[in-house]
């Protein structure tokens, strides 16, 4: 039998193919590589063939997951063969096995060239598969599946180099009440309804399209444009059968932003913003569905503005406290107060609507609360060392705090840095319907009672879920929405509903007073239904420090009640 010829060429070629290939960081195979077409004729090579295992028992008993023939020819000698395995960090394994021509038998030198040809060719295939391994744990939000925010600004990077955004569109979601199915039917259940959705709704995209996760509730969709209302309209709602709850059949549904890319967009990451701008809009109005438009483009660069100056907005002391006093509807004496954010920015006021949402996106909420008792206990600080009567002033904190585990303690040493006696600051928080909020809130309020603290509960709604939240959680106060009085005609449901909140409140130990007294007829009521206190433009909007200090030096508002 001859043997093989140029021993000196093959390694020449053995030596280049290892260069070549010792590089690969792209998914390729080297069925095509000139190379390996080399080598495989020169070492007289009849088939090559690749087979991955999930494990080593699979490997034993003959089930590979995968087998691939990186070379094959018709005639080979299946007598005699090399191989070579790798066990991945996953615990998969690699084999490859070469096969001579038909009617050779390798010697000893050229097994060896053999081999080595044989090792350069796991090596690259153990990289590959470790590179998609990798590449699934960096693209895949883990736990569920989905492709999560580093994939999809992947993906519409890649679009926009090939200068293609034109043809795409940009949807931004967010699911409607997952918190409540989740409370429904049990996270396992509810995570399989959002699977199940996102399916139907991603259901024929295509590489470079994509569905992925951004984080919580909010999705974005990269699709070609005239995939968009397809989509859209999925997005607007699905039924979705079910085991748990006892419903049988649940509804799951999203507020939608949605962006037609121009291909003149400065980056990529302009398209998100436009879609999820698009997507708050929506979900503020409760549209479910909107487009952006220029003006958008304009709110958020209001947005951007905002969020640039708010730190030198707080290190140069822009924000201030105005106070709206708090009445006693009997008697007509002021008994409190509530502090309320103004800010003053290059001699004009930035109106609280155009702020407050910005910064609630944010932890920069946190800050401005924070701040704003600051200045709240600085003033009452100064009206005690005055000889003035301070009364009871009641700061606002977002649910953003509510993830901060620091959060009563950062409240007490701002209190106590400025001597104020616990009993004059009320801590007031927005409702929430969220599970794990709820269970949060239920710990925070009990802290600050027994801190010596009274709790309110902001913007009190008429839901089930507010009934059982202040059944549950320790509050001492509850402020009615200013939504029941902020109507031309109050119906009888609101005036019932009005008085089941006042009573069941009283029962448990807790007052009430109502926001939005505007008129005589809002005071009659609310003492009817046996609130008998209130806060409004009747008596006052919200006043600076310096005219609050009038009120305090005279708190009577007879005047009004005549």
């Amino acid at each position: 039998m001859e043997n093989l010829t140029n021993i000196d060429l093959i390694k020449s070629k053995l030596y280049d193919f290892f260069c070549n290939e010792a590089g690969v960081v792209i998914y390729k195979s080297d069925r095509d590589d000139e190379y390996s077409r080399e080598l495989n004729k020169l070492l007289k090579i009849g088939r090559v063939v690749l087979s991955e295992y999930a494990d080593m028992n699979s490997e034993i008993a003959e089930e590979p997951i995968s087998q691939d023939f990186l070379f094959n020819s018709d005639r080979i000698n299946e007598d005699d063969c090399v191989v070579n395995r790798i066990v991945m960090s996953t615990g998969a394994i690699i084999k490859i096995a070469i096969f001579p021509q038909a009617d050779y038998e390798w010697n000893t030198e050229e097994r060896e060239l053999v081999r080595g040809f044989l090792l350069i060719m796991t090596t690259v295939k153990s990289r590959i598969r470790m590179k998609e391994f990798i590449d699934y744990a960096v693209f895949h939000e883990l736990g569920h599946g989905y492709f999560n925010d580093f994939y999809f600004h992947k993906m519409i990077g890649m679009v926009f180099k090939l200068g293609k955004l034109s043809d795409y569109s940009v949807i931004f979601f967010n699911l409607i009440n997952i918190s409540g199915l989740n409370t429904l039917l049990g996270r396992e259940e509810s995570d399989s309804v959002l699977k199940r959705f996102t399916d139907l709704v991603s259901e024929g995209l295509t590489q470079p399209e994509n569905l992925s996760r951004m984080g919580g509730d909010n999705f974005c969709i990269l699709c070609k444009k005239d995939k968009t209302d397809q989509i859209v309209e999925k997005l607007k709602g699905e039924h979705f059968d079910v085991e748990g709850g006892g419903v049988g059949r649940v509804k799951l549904g999203a507020y939608c932003g949605i962006y037609n890319c121009t291909g003149e967009e400065k980056t990529p990451d302009e398209c998100v913003d436009f879609a999820m701008t698009s997507m708050l809009l929506a979900k503020k109005e409760k549209l479910q569905i909107q487009y952006y438009d220029q003006s958008m483009m304009e709110m958020m660069n209001r947005t951007r503005l905002i969020e640039a100056c708010f730190k030198a907005a707080v290190t140069n002391r822009e924000f201030e406290a105005y106070y709206q006093p708090k009445i006693n509807l009997d008697n007509f004496k002021l008994i409190g107060a509530e502090a309320l954010c103004r800010w003053k920015r290059d001699g004009e006021y930035v109106m609280p609507d155009d702020f407050i949402p910005v910064l609630e996106q944010s932890k920069r909420i946190c800050v401005l609360d924070l701040y704003i008792l600051e200045v709240v206990c600085k003033d009452i600080a100064g009206w005690i060392a005055e000889g003035k009567n301070p009364v009871r002033v009641s700061s606002n904190f977002s649910r953003k705090h509510l993830s901060n585990p620091y959060f009563v303690k950062d409240v007490v040493e701002i209190v106590d840095r400025y001597k104020v006696p616990h009993s004059l600051i009320v801590i007031e928080i927005t409702e929430t319907t969220n599970e794990a909020d709820l269970i949060r809130l239920n710990t925070i309020v009990k802290q600050f009672r027994e801190a010596g603290f009274e709790v309110s509960v902001d913007d009190f709604g008429v839901g089930y879920s507010s009934m059982s939240m202040i059944k549950d959680i320790p509050f001492t106060e509850i402020k009615i929405d200013k939504s029941f009085l902020d109507k031309a005609d109050i119906s009888d449901r609101d005036m019932v509903m009005m008085k089941h909140i006042i009573s069941m409140a009283e029962e448990l130990g807790m007052s009430t007073i109502a926001e939005g007294v505007e008129i005589p007829e809002h005071i009659k009521l609310l003492k009817k239904y046996g609130c008998v206190r209130g806060q409004g433009y009747f008596f006052n909007k919200p006043l600076k420090k310096k005219d609050f200090e009038k009120v305090l030096a005279h708190p009577d508002y007879s005047d009004k009640e005549a």
